[in-house]
């Protein structure tokens, strides 16, 4: 053997032994490790506590570089670092915003993820991520609105519970609601009517259209159209009903006025034992607890409209997306499938506040009555296709407030917001 063909044999088993070494340090079964960058408006520390609480955080075969950006700043710093290729793998995405990211996303096909598992596993409002052809992102948790009430108030008032029904909310006002000696407002059952010092306003308002019917935002074919002009045959327009529901008791001339815009903001008159209930997310109970720790707070579901015969909430539902700058989409579309897993909701749920997009997991509720009530919320939530939330709630600001300053009439205002979405559609899909 020459000296050529000695050396070259060295060479070789060196390249062997080096591959050797490779394959031996990597512990996923012959998987290079996936490194994914994820964005979220998620603290930090409860995203890093559900990874290691999940298994995943173990898992050599994935790994995660979690960054926290503000509600606020998430969809401009997502534009923004896409345009210059520093934009993340994956990002958890509120409903909410996905009209106007959804061009950023990479649509995962129903191949990946068939439309039967997708109706079976996540809750029915995830469904508003999925198209004819897949879905913008896996559902991951969800923040539904509940119902708030001061148990001491309402035993004052020989009340053992909150309204199940919006009918029987007169009943109550008539209980609770208390005026001083000048005729003001003193304490209320509920705040409702006004929009500016009700935080809610947008959402609650949006909830009582879902109610009584109107998805708001649909598509018509492949065009998304605003639909709250739609009666589906009622006698009167949901949305029409709804605007007039809200806004009746901001009205001083009706004997059930119970709210008005000089009160001080909704959570804090609830927290001050002003208001007997309130209608918030269940991620406002610590905030509530905090701002007064000594009331008994109880947790009911939103009442319900007794004419449609469903139980509906409103949830604002985070999911989990494959964004355009992925370097691996199909790792990318691996880390969301372990992010979205059963072992990860559940890790979720225990390790976290947040209250999982999983059926199954949703159908064995926590015993603690506040974790009871969120779970049954959860699988009540449903949504609307937001086509820009900043500019929908000046929209929905303005029209309650076009009818409780008397500019306009309710049939008026609900026409101007039909056609202020269906422009604010066509903005957005330029």
């Amino acid at each position: 053997m020459s000296k050529f063909q000695i050396a070259l044999l060295v060479i070789f088993g060196a390249f062997i032994l080096i591959a050797v070494i490779l394959f031996s340090q990597n512990k996923g079964g012959g998987r290079a490790s996936v490194d994914l960058t994820i964005w979220g408006s998620l603290p930090s520390y409860n995203f890093n506590n559900f990874l290691t609480a999940s298994g995943i955080a173990l898992d050599d075969s994935l790994s995660f570089s979690y960054v926290e950006k503000s509600p606020a700043s998430l969809s401009s710093d997502f534009t923004k670092a896409l345009a210059v290729g520093e934009g993340p793998d994956l990002i958890i995405l509120p409903l909410e915003n996905l009209i106007k990211e959804k061009e950023k996303l990479i649509l995962i096909s129903s191949e990946s993820v068939r439309p039967a598992d997708f109706s079976n596993t996540f809750i029915k409002e995830g469904e508003l991520f999925q198209t004819s052809l897949g879905t913008y992102a896996l559902p991951m948790y969800v923040d539904p609105m509940v119902l708030y009430w001061n148990r001491d108030t309402l035993a004052k008032a020989s009340l053992a519970s909150p309204p199940m029904y919006w009918d029987q909310i007169y009943d109550y006002i008539k209980k609770l609601n208390a005026k001083d000696g000048a005729g003001n407002i003193s304490q209320t059952a509920l705040a409702l009517g006004e929009a500016k010092n009700i935080p809610n306003a947008k959402e609650i308002l949006s909830l009582l259209m879902l109610q009584a019917g109107t998805p708001i935002v649909s598509y018509l074919g492949e065009d998304m159209r605003s639909v709250v002009l739609e009666s589906s045959q009622l006698s009167q327009t949901p949305a029409v009903s709804a605007l007039e529901f809200f806004t009746q008791f901001a009205n001083p001339q009706k004997s059930f006025h119970s709210w008005n815009r000089s009160q001080i903001s909704a959570d804090t008159h609830f927290t001050s034992g002003k208001s007997a209930m309130y209608l918030g997310f269940a991620s406002e109970l610590p905030l509530l607890k905090a701002k007064n720790p000594t009331m008994d707070i109880a947790i009911s579901l939103v009442p319900q409209s007794r004419a449609s015969g469903k139980s509906i909430t409103l949830g604002r539902l985070y999911g989990v997306a494959i964004t355009r700058g992925a370097r691996d989409v199909s790792g990318a579309l691996t880390g969301v499938l372990a992010l979205v897993s059963n072992t990860s909701a559940k890790a979720l749920s225990s390790s976290t506040s947040l209250v999982p997009a999983r059926r199954d997991i949703l159908a064995n509720p926590p015993t603690d009555p506040a974790g009871f009530t969120f779970f049954g919320a959860s699988l009540q939530s449903t949504g609307w296709l937001d086509p820009d939330p900043e500019k929908t709630e000046k929209m929905f600001v303005d029209m309650i407030e076009s009818v409780t300053s008397g500019r306009a009439r309710v049939e008026v205002a609900v026409n101007t917001l039909n056609s202020s979405l269906n422009a604010l559609i066509d903005e957005v899909n330029k």
